[in-house]
C-alpha cells in the first residue's frame, strides 16, 4: 500500500544542479545502486518529513532538548507530532538494526525557512560514506556530501546512537557477569568497617573524540584491565566497562569524578585503561574472549616495571587489533591507552600513549 515517491529518471539531467559547493541536495533518481537506505526507510524519512510538514514541527525542533545535538528517542518526535499510525511505517528489518532516535544537526540555523530547508537523513553504518541519504521536507529522496559538514537544518534518524550503546553496555556487563567475570566486593570489603580504595578520574579531555559530524555524539567508553599474578583464580575478575556518556566534543574539559580502578579488586597496585569509541556492529562477547585471552597470558610475569611494561604494551597492543579487527563490519575506534595507573594523584593533565586523551585522577579511601 506504500506509495513509491522516487523521482523518475529523467530528473538526473538537473540531479548536477542540486549538488554544489554549498553541499546542497542532490536530487536521487532510480539508477542509484549503491543506496545504503532500504525501501522501508525511505518511506519512513518519507512519512516523518509529511508529518512535520503538516504539523509545524519547528516548534518542536526548536526545542531544548534537542540542544548540543542531544539524542532523542524517535518515539517522543512520534508523540509530539501526533504521528499515531507510524507503527505501519517501522518495519521488522528496521526494528531489528537498532533502537531509533535522532538529533537535530545546525539547530541554531533557526529561521522562518527552517521548515523549508529541512532534511531528515539516515546515519550510515559506516564512518566512511562520502554520501549522507534521506529526504527534503517535501518527500523527495536527495543524497548529501558527507565530506564536510553541511550549513542545511538536518533531522538525522539514528539506530547506533546514545540508546542503543547504553543497551549494548547493558549487555556487555550481561555477559561478564554470565561468565563470572563482572566486579563484586568481596563480603568483608563490601562490610561497612572496610575500606574501599578507589582512583577517580577528575577531569578528562580528548583531542578527537572520532566521530565523524553526521554521526551527532560520540559514544565513549573504557576497559580497565586487571593484570593480576592470580588471574586464573575465578574470584579475581579480570576487566571493568566504564561508560563515559558525559564526553559530547572535543577538545572539551569534562570534571566528571568518576571512579575507574578499584584497589580492593586488585593484587597488584597497578591497572591498564583502554579508552574507546564505539561504533555499530559490536560484538560483546567476542571482545571478552579477546581481553580475557590477551591478559591470561600474564599470568607467568615476574615483578617490576621492567618485566612488567612489554608485557601489558603488547596486550593492549593485540586487544585493540583484535577489536580494529574483520569481525566487527563497522569496528570501535581507538581513542587512548594508559598502560599503568597507579594509586596516586595526577593534578596536571596526563596525556595517554597515543596522545590523544588528557586526564587528571586521584587516588581516595572511603
Amino acid at each position: 500500500m506504500k506509495t513509491n515517491f522516487r523521482k523518475i529518471a529523467s530528473l538526473l539531467a538537473i540531479s548536477t544542479f542540486f549538488f554544489s559547493c554549498n553541499n546542497e541536495p542532490v536530487v536521487e533518481n532510480e539508477s542509484n545502486e549503491s543506496s545504503y537506505l532500504s525501501s522501508d526507510k525511505i518511506e519512513l524519512a518519507k512519512y516523518i518529513a509529511n508529518s512535520i510538514k503538516s504539523s509545524n514541527g519547528i516548534n518542536l525542533f526548536s526545542n531544548e532538548k534537542f540542544k548540543d545535538q542531544n539524542e532523542v528517542l524517535l518515539t517522543e518526535v512520534f508523540n509530539s507530532l501526533n504521528m499515531k499510525n507510524n507503527e505501519e511505517f517501522i518495519s521488522t528489518e528496521i526494528r531489528k538494526e537498532g533502537i531509533l532516535e535522532c538529533f537535530v544537526y545546525n539547530q541554531e540555523k533557526m529561521s522562518s525557512n527552517f521548515l523549508n530547508d529541512l532534511q531528515i537523513l539516515f546515519v550510515p553504518i559506516d564512518d566512511n560514506v562520502e554520501k549522507l541519504e534521506g529526504v527534503d521536507i517535501n518527500g523527495n529522496k536527495i543524497i548529501v556530501d558527507a565530506l564536510k559538514p553541511s550549513d542545511k537544518p538536518m533531522l538525522f534518524i539514528d539506530q547506533h546512537g546514545k540508546f542503543e550503546f547504553q543497551k549494548n553496555m547493558n549487555s556487555f556487563n550481561d555477559e561478564l557477569k554470565k561468565r563470572g567475570y563482572d566486579y563484586k566486593l568481596t563480603d568483608n570489603v563490601a562490610n561497612k568497617s572496610t575500606a574501599v580504595d578507589f582512583n577517580k578520574i577528575d577531569s578528562i579531555k580528548l583531542s578527537d573524540v572520532e566521530e565523524p559530524w553526521f554521526k551527532g555524539n560520540p559514544e565513549i567508553y573504557a576497559i580497565v584491565f586487571n593484570f593480576d599474578k592470580n588471574f586464573n583464580d575465578p574470584s579475581v575478575p579480570p576487566l571493568r566497562v566504564l561508560q563515559m556518556p558525559y564526553i559530547k566534543k572535543k577538545n572539551v574539559l569534562y570534571t566528571p569524578e568518576q571512579p575507574f580502578v578499584f584497589w580492593n579488586e586488585h593484587t597488584r597496585n597497578a591497572a591498564t585503561m583502554i579508552i574507546m569509541e564505539e561504533d555499530s556492529g559490536f560484538d560483546y562477547a567476542t571482545v571478552i574472549n579477546i581481553v580475557i585471552k590477551a591478559i591470561g597470558t600474564g599470568v607467568t610475569i615476574g615483578t617490576g616495571d621492567v618485566v612488567w611494561t612489554p608485557f601489558v604494551v603488547n596486550t593492549v597492543t593485540s586487544v585493540l587489533d583484535a577489536i580494529k579487527g574483520n569481525w566487527s563490519k563497522d569496528s570501535d575506534d581507538e581513542i587512548d591507552q594508559y598502560y599503568i595507573i597507579r594509586k596516586q594523584n595526577v593534578n596536571q593533565l596526563k596525556k595517554g600513549a597515543s596522545n590523544n586523551a588528557s586526564i587528571t585522577y586521584s587516588f581516595e579511601t572511603l
